[in-house]
C-alpha cells in the first residue's frame, strides 16, 4: 500500500507556469533576447529551467536571481489545480502523507499552501533554498526518506516532468508522471496520469 506521496508543486499540485513563463520571459528580455512563451514553457516542461538559460548561454548567477525576483513580484497568485485538495485531502484520510518536493524557495511554497488552507495536508516542503541538489538526483529524496523512515515500496514520486520521474527512479521508489500536456514522450514512470484524481485509482491506493 502507498503510504508516503512526494509531490512536485510548480505544474503538479498548482498551476504556476504562467507566472513562471512570464518571468522568464522577462529575464531573457534583461538581456536582449526575445523568447515565444510557448516555447518557454515546453523547454521548461521537456527539461528544465537551467537548460532554457543554457540555450541563451547565461549563467545561474545571471539567471536565477532575476527570474526568482520577476516571479515574486507577481502579483497574481497562482491557484491549485481543481483537484489538489480533493486528492491531499483524501491521501491523508487513507492514512498517508504528503510531501513537497520542489524547486521553488520553500517559504513560497508554504505561503501558496496556506493561502488555500492545504498547509495542514502537507508534512514537510523540501525546497529550492535547503541547498540540496536539484532534482533528477536523488538526495533531497532520500532525505526524506530517511528523515521520516519511509519504506521505499510504499513512497511515491509524484511530477509533471521527466527529472522528478528520474529523480524517484534514482531513489528506488516508485514514479508517476502527471502529463496534461501530451508531448513529453516516454517518460519511464512506474504510472502515468492525466488527472491528479487518478492517482487515487492506482494500484494499493484506496483503503
Amino acid at each position: 500500500m502507498l503510504e508516503a506521496f512526494i509531490w512536485d508543486f510548480d505544474g503538479t499540485l498548482y498551476d504556476t507556469y504562467p507566472v513562471m513563463v512570464d518571468a522568464v520571459q522577462q529575464t531573457l528580455s534583461d538581456y536582449g533576447f526575445k523568447a515565444d512563451k510557448e516555447l518557454i514553457y515546453k523547454v521548461m516542461k521537456q527539461r528544465s529551467t537551467k537548460e532554457l538559460r543554457e540555450r541563451y548561454s547565461l549563467t545561474e548567477e545571471q539567471f536565477t536571481p532575476k527570474f526568482h525576483n520577476y516571479e515574486a513580484a507577481d502579483q497574481r497568485i497562482s491557484p491549485p489545480f481543481k483537484e489538489t485538495k480533493e486528492v491531499l485531502e483524501q491521501i491523508v484520510k487513507n492514512g498517508g502523507t504528503n510531501y513537497v518536493l520542489t524547486h521553488r524557495g520553500t517559504a513560497s511554497t508554504w505561503e501558496l499552501l496556506k493561502h488555500d488552507q492545504l498547509d495542514t495536508l502537507v508534512e514537510e516542503v523540501i525546497g529550492l533554498d535547503m541547498d540540496f541538489p536539484r532534482k533528477p538526483d536523488p538526495t533531497s529524496l532520500n532525505f526524506l526518506i530517511e528523515k521520516y523512515g519511509l519504506n521505499k515500496e510504499n513512497t511515491i514520486m509524484i511530477g509533471d516532468r521527466k527529472l522528478d520521474i528520474d529523480a524517484g527512479i534514482n531513489a528506488n521508489v516508485v514514479t508517476c508522471l502527471f502529463d496534461i500536456d501530451h508531448f513529453l514522450g516516454e517518460v519511464n514512470a512506474t504510472h502515468v496520469v492525466h488527472n491528479l484524481k487518478d492517482i487515487l485509482s492506482l494500484p494499493h491506493t484506496e483503503e
